[in-house]
């Protein structure tokens, strides 16, 4: 069950997405340039400021993560995209994900971004599968992310 998340969440948030990305990106990005945890509870709180995250239950637990932004007058963004990993390849991160587009047509956006690492062949592989097409690239002290976007449907 997808619902937009409350303050009462963020711990669970946190460890949704720390665990996530240590799990996935420990990996890719080298050692030096790794952060662990890679979102503190004082950035988190800052960042619902800036935008909306909704959350995916399953069993009264909190399994997966993700967020939206408004960036313009008809452009979002993508956030923090993360499923606990053993509850991946379930269809959560797509429930999500469409949930989100969803959220954005609903405030009349035209476009989405965002951005995921340039090695994380998965992630990019996941995105383009939801029509999800690569448009940039911004450059890393370790590598490279990807900036992928996509054109919503009028409702």
């Amino acid at each position: 069950m997808i619902e937009k998340a409350c303050s009462d969440d963020l711990e669970d948030i946190l460890e949704v997405i720390n665990t996530s990305n240590r799990e996935v990106f420990k990996c890719i990005i080298p050692k030096d340039y790794f952060q662990d945890p890679v979102l503190s509870r004082q950035e988190l709180l800052k960042l619902f400021e800036r935008m909306a995250f909704y959350v995916y239950r399953s069993e009264q637990r909190i399994v997966g993560v993700a967020a939206l932004s408004v960036k313009n007058a008809g452009e979002g963004q993508i956030h923090w995209v993360y499923i606990l990993p053993k509850h991946q390849r379930q269809g959560i991160g797509k429930a999500l994900v469409t949930h989100l587009e969803k959220e954005a047509g609903e405030k009349h956006l035209h476009r989405l971004k965002l951005h995921t690492a340039g090695t994380a062949l998965w992630a990019i592989n996941f995105y383009e599968k939801l029509g999800y097409h690569l448009t940039g690239k911004i450059d890393r002290a370790w590598g490279f992310d990807v900036v992928m976007e996509k054109k919503l449907p009028h409702l």
